[in-house]
């Protein structure tokens, strides 16, 4: 499609990020360039951060309350991502109809096997694209009465959700430009010096370090399909129309299925588990429980006609395949007092390899448990 059948004007900024931002995604294996000089040239700002050294992002990381080496720069300035706030949303039951009035696929909205992240606070449901989460990161919304912040965190392929506050007043985040071992860092406009990790919700640096945003539990990701299918009074996320130039340009779907990083990891699991495998790690929500981490491969392996039922702590975890045709094996069907953390075995290895390993045997003890497969992890 040229641009002049696009629905969104040309401007500087709009026009300029995501052909800078695609050209970084279409790297292969860890050879970053640093393109944050050339957002300022386009958009007439000076960026904060140079893209290389995490200490010309302006947050003191000299006592960072993670490992050394965790924080690394992005190749992207401060912001390099604008934040999507309060999104417009529809009724599940209107999409169809919506989609149907737009002849071209660029101008459909969510569609049925796209994956979506979705989210049920009390009687409330919404689901947000991960097209739309992939272009912005931080998405600052409220559910059912709740202010929440999405972090998504493309290059280990996981979502984090969290109540946006740590006393009452909601905190309002941007994109840092700054990474937690390939988690995307979130920063407070207006809050000094404050980052906190898409990874677990734990302020990493500023004056708070170490209390933890509280996970919002029961967030799952799925297909679009399914998610309607399971919760047909849902809401779902519509498009930013100013961003709209951005969501067709950038995605992550060859690296997602590729091997190469676009970030290298500093350090990767040796063991016989891939570190780009998915795994959906749960515990009990409101604790600091150790992770329960099922490799979604191992769950496929297992499933059976009626699904797989699965007691993790005090919560309980039905797993099903999925109802239409799905990028992933297997989907969530419902989900009760757990906290879940989808991703690579990477995210979830590397802050703690020892207990991710515990937590990995726990998954396969737990599915051959619910009549799966052996605990050495054969089919």
């Amino acid at each position: 499609m040229t641009p002049e059948t696009e629905p969104d004007p040309p401007s500087t900024r709009s026009t300029w990020l995501p052909i800078i931002l695609v050209t970084l995604l279409g790297l292969s294996g860890g050879g970053a360039v640093a393109t944050w000089g050339l957002i300022g040239v386009f958009s007439g700002e000076s960026p904060i951060g140079d893209g290389r050294d995490p200490k010309s992002y302006g947050f003191d990381l000299d006592d960072a309350g993670v490992d050394g080496g965790a924080i690394v720069a992005s190749g992207n300035p401060r912001d390099f991502l604008p934040s999507l706030v309060s999104p417009a949303v529809i009724t599940g039951s209107e999409v169809a109809g919506l989609n149907a009035s737009n002849k071209r696929k660029w101008q459909k909205e969510v569609v049925s096997g796209d994956r979506v992240v979705g989210i049920r606070i009390g009687d409330s449901t919404r689901a947000y694209p991960m097209f739309i989460l992939d272009a912005h990161e931080v998405v600052l919304d409220e559910v059912g009465g709740v202010p929440i912040v999405i972090a998504r965190s493309p290059l280990v392929d996981e979502i984090g959700v969290y109540e946006r506050a740590l006393d009452t007043t909601p905190i309002d985040f941007g994109v840092s430009g700054l990474l937690d071992d390939l988690s995307v860092l979130l920063y407070a406009p207006g809050v000094e010096g404050m980052l906190v990790s898409g990874h677990d919700g734990r302020v990493v640096a500023g004056d708070r370090i170490g209390e933890r945003l509280a996970p919002v539990p029961g967030v799952v990701v799925s297909t679009w399909q399914d998610w309607l299918a399971r919760h047909p009074r849902t809401e779902v996320v519509l498009r930013d129309p100013g961003s709209l130039r951005r969501y067709r340009r950038v995605s992550y779907d060859r690296y997602l299925d590729g091997e190469d990083w676009i970030v290298p990891p500093r350090r990767t699991p040796s063991g016989s588990t891939s570190s780009r495998q998915r795994v959906l790690s749960a515990r009990t929500a409101g604790t600091d429980d150790p992770w329960t981490i099922l490799p979604l491969d191992a769950i496929e392996a297992a499933m059976t006609p009626g699904g797989l039922d699965l007691a993790i702590g005090a919560g309980t975890l039905r797993l099903a395949r999925p109802i239409g045709d799905a990028t992933d094996r297997v989907d969530v069907a419902a989900v009760e007092g757990l906290e879940l953390r989808f991703g690579f075995w990477q995210a979830a290895w590397v802050r703690d390899p020892e207990a991710a390993e515990a937590g990995l045997e726990r998954g396969r003890a737990a599915i051959e448990s619910a009549g799966g497969i052996p605990a050495d992890g054969t089919p």
